[in-house]
């Protein structure tokens, strides 16, 4: 209906004569030109669209404002959008190319991520026991050179001073036990894996001769030193837990000379060495705990204290060295 009513309409005289009209309009060439140039020359207002406050630009925008949030953001985005990179750099070494991401991005964001400070003390412990595990797998390759190892020296540096600060930051009228339990473990390993290393290094096929002196493990034994003197000497020798102590200083030297028992000698001069050297470290450690009962029965339990932390960290001591030092001697060719 609509369709022909519109015909009907357009058959219309008036408007026939209309349209005619309209055909016989026409423009100077001036103002044909002057048209077109509007055209060419329009320029539409752009409508900017209001970003969302919820995009990945935005948010770093805000975080930027706080700097330790900013680039706490910035470093987790990174590694989440590099999971693959970041997976593979968790086992490379000095000499490899994914190194620096591991210990200049990854451990740093760890750490800066570990709030409470014990677990931010034994994290940085960790790390240094990883530091002179690194050395040793590169010492059993030859390629503990000078340049890998002023590398892991400068961490191990880090590291102490790190964990020095963890532990001055730590409640020690709450968490004394666990403070002693990270500094006595930290000094064990330290000692034990430098021990191993000055082994390795020895009788090692390294590529630069100029680190047979070994500088890694006479900075381990110097930063060993330093955070051992941290110890909070708080426990009487009455109580359950200093004797708890006592018995479990007595189970690792027992398990360790049971360890020691079913290794089998052989002609290696280098499984000969550590045998000996962990029986030695094994020998200090029973001497440390009978000073501890001859301070005991003299009621003076300061000392006592003191000889059975010394005793812990022996026992240790020879424990990690005895496992680390076969491990290296059961790869080695």
């Amino acid at each position: 209906m609509i369709i022909s009513k519109l015909i009907k309409y357009m058959k219309d005289e008036k408007l026939q004569i209309g349209i005619e009209e309209i055909k016989k309009v026409t423009m100077t060439t001036d103002e044909k030109r002057h048209i077109f140039e509007n055209v060419l020359n329009f320029s539409a207002p752009i409508n900017k669209p209001v970003r969302s406050t919820w995009t990945i630009y935005s948010l770093i925008s805000r975080f930027h404002k706080n700097n330790l949030v900013f680039y706490s953001v910035i470093s987790c985005f990174i590694i989440l959008t590099s999971g693959g990179i970041v997976f593979a750099s968790t086992e490379s070494l000095p000499d490899s190319i994914l190194y620096p991401i591991k210990v200049d991005i990854v451990e740093p964001i760890v750490s800066a991520l570990t709030f409470s400070q014990e677990d931010k003390a034994q994290y940085e412990s960790n790390l240094s026991t990883t530091r002179l595990v690194e050395a040793e797998t590169l010492a059993d390759k030859g390629k503990l050179n000078s340049s890998a190892e002023k590398r892991i020296n400068t961490l191990l540096a880090n590291h102490t001073i790190a964990l020095n600060n963890a532990l001055g930051k730590i409640d020690k009228a709450k968490s004394s036990e666990k403070m002693n339990e990270i500094v006595t473990n930290y000094n064990a390993r330290m000692n034990a894996h430098a021990q191993v290393l000055d082994i390795m290094t020895a009788q090692g096929d390294t590529q630069d001769k100029a680190i047979s002196n070994n500088q890694i493990s006479k900075t381990v034994r110097v930063n060993a030193g330093k955070v051992i003197s941290t110890l909070e000497n708080k426990e009487e020798n009455t109580t359950s837990k200093y004797l708890n102590k006592k018995k479990d200083v007595q189970d690792i030297i027992d398990s360790t000379s049971n360890d020691l028992g079913s290794a089998k000698i052989n002609k290696s001069h280098i499984r000969q060495t550590i045998v000996n050297d962990t029986n030695k470290k094994l020998d200090q450690a029973k001497q440390f705990l009978s000073e501890v009962n001859i301070n005991e029965k003299n009621g003076n339990s300061k000392d006592a204290y003191l000889y059975l932390v010394n005793s812990e960290v022996s026992a240790k001591e020879a424990n990690i060295f005895l496992k680390a030092g076969l491990k290296f001697n059961n790869n080695s060719k």
